[in-house]
């Protein structure tokens, strides 16, 4: 920035003004006043209207051999990160200003750290008014994070199946499950850093934040190296996120039916079922489980996914439940529940369905008739209802059960700030009365409990307040419901998207069904 000069006439002080914008004169004004001060330069100017002119040449003072020593200004930022001189050069046959004089003006102001003598000459040597950087503080760096490095997919595989030419799905050849050896990598942990602590000019520390750190995630069937930041398969098997840790689940297998030669299979790993599994009796497990046949009036459980590569005849009697995915080629007077998503090959008749995500029909027929169908993202299908009016119900948007769950969370977090509030206004009037010297005997006991109350709701809060933040994430990923029928759409279905109901009276071809406000649109495809 260009500053002002000072110029000698007939034994007079002027002062030579340069153009000024408008973001420069109080700064200008500034430096002239502190100079004026420092010099003793006597004069009644208002300095801010004295560069509104600019540029120009005013008078300042009248006075007789005007010899002026140079002088130093030290400025300080309010971070005290940068500290900058005003060089005010010398007057006539003033004396100079030397790099001594500088650092002796930013000792007594305090600036010892970051000086940087080249800055100081670079300044002096410009003879002329100027303002510099020249000592700079150090800011604090943070530490980062812990991270980890997953070497597997921790969503899982990518299992929606693939739709060939003739129409029909290709269920042979997808895989659900992500194999691992025994001793092989499936984790490792980057550790956290050390902050780097900041100084500033007057050599005050600024301390740095520490990143976080993970402890490895590492469940059942997973070993740690010892220095406990890389995780190795134990055995051969199948590996999941489990409970937020790496877990390897490995695989029973049943060669054929399910039935009074096997009994019941209840297994904490992977289950094949080569044949099928037959009335009334159940195969449960903690990972995934696949038929290579139908159930047939037999249930099955699931922590993963559910995969029936024929269909599930269930004889109004079956249960099929997954916190994953279910795949079936058809599925018919069957109960389904699904974590993920639906995906049937053929039809789903007369069943109930409820399903998180989406209830997809294809095929050739892609049809749902009868029961009902709930999904929290979509239903999709080629023909929905039938020619006889058949009494189908399909619900789409967010399940009931979620939502009670996160309006008791909110209710509990309310709950919590309150009691948090009367806690720390509590301990705010003992402290009170602990300065005025009015606290009886009993108090400090009293004290203690109330700081123990504070860490438990604290703690309490922290626990919620994450839950809740997760089920606010299951919200925005289930976004808007539809239903898309992509042939025809027959009378006697109902349709329900959030809280609006429709009941469809006409025929329709290829159409889909949003929400719209209140109201459900009916859209041409």
């Amino acid at each position: 920035m260009e500053l002002y000069e000072w110029v000698i006439k007939e034994d007079s002080l002027y002062l030579k003004i340069p153009p000024v914008n408008d973001q420069n004169k109080k700064r200008l004004a500034y430096l002239l006043r502190e100079e004026m001060l420092l010099r003793k330069i006597q004069d009644e100017i208002k300095f801010e209207e004295l560069f509104n002119d600019a540029p120009q040449e005013k008078k300042i003072s009248e006075l007789g051999n005007i010899d002026l020593d140079g002088q130093c200004l030290v400025h300080i930022s309010r971070n005290e990160l940068i500290a900058s001189v005003v060089i005010y050069p010398p007057i006539g046959e003033g004396k100079k200003i030397t790099i001594n004089d500088v650092k002796k003006k930013l000792n007594e102001k305090g600036v010892k750290y970051g000086i940087d003598d080249v800055k100081i000459m670079v300044a002096l040597s410009k003879g002329s008014i100027i303002e510099e950087q020249v000592a700079f503080g150090r800011e604090p760096r943070p530490g980062k994070d812990a991270q980890l490095k997953y070497f597997f997919n921790p969503k899982g595989l990518d299992i929606v199946p693939k739709e060939l030419a003739n129409g029909n799905v290709d269920f042979y050849n997808i895989n659900l499950i992500q194999n691992v050896q025994k001793n092989q990598l499936l984790i490792e942990k980057i550790p956290a850093t050390k902050g780097i602590s900041g100084m500033t000019v007057t050599g005050l520390k600024l301390p740095a934040k520490d990143g976080k750190e993970l402890v490895l995630p590492i469940g059942k069937n997973v070993i740690a190296d010892e220095n406990l930041l890389k995780g190795y398969a134990s055995c051969e098997g199948h590996v999941v996120i489990s409970n937020k840790k790496v877990t390897v689940l490995p695989v029973y297998e049943v060669t054929g039916d399910v039935d009074f030669s096997t009994g019941n299979i209840d297994y904490p790993g992977n289950v094949i079922i080569r044949g099928n599994i037959k009335e009334n009796f159940f195969v449960r497990s903690n990972g995934d489980i696949e038929i290579y046949g139908n159930i047939e009036g037999g249930h099955a459980i699931a922590s993963g996914n559910i995969f029936v590569k024929k269909g599930i005849r269930g004889l109004t009697k079956s249960n099929v439940l997954a916190e994953g995915n279910i795949f079936a080629e058809f599925i018919e007077h069957a109960n389904i529940k699904s974590g993920g998503d639906v995906v049937v090959n053929s039809a789903i008749m007369h069943s109930n369905i409820d399903c998180y995500k989406t209830i997809q029909v294809g095929g050739r027929k892609g049809l749902i008739v009868g029961g009902i169908c709930r999904a929290g993202q979509a239903v999709i299908c080629k023909n929905m209802g039938s020619n006889l009016a058949t009494h189908t119900n399909v619900e789409v948007g967010i399940s009931p059960e979620l939502r009670n769950k996160y309006l008791s969370v909110c209710q509990e977090f309310e709950v919590l700030n309150n009691n948090l509030e009367k806690t720390l206004k509590a301990l705010e009037m003992i402290q009170k009365l602990k300065n005025m010297q009015q606290i009886s005997v009993d108090k400090p006991e009293l004290f203690q409990r109330l700081c123990k109350t504070k860490e438990e709701l604290l703690s309490r809060k922290l626990i919620i307040q994450q839950e809740k933040e997760e089920l606010e994430e299951k919200f925005e990923d289930l976004g808007t419901g539809f239903l898309e029928v992509s042939q025809n759409l027959y009378s006697g279905v109902i349709v329900t998207i959030g809280k609006a109901r429709k009941a469809i009276i006409n025929d329709y071809y290829g159409v889909k069904l949003v929400l719209s406000g209140m109201d459900i649109n009916i859209l041409t495809l």
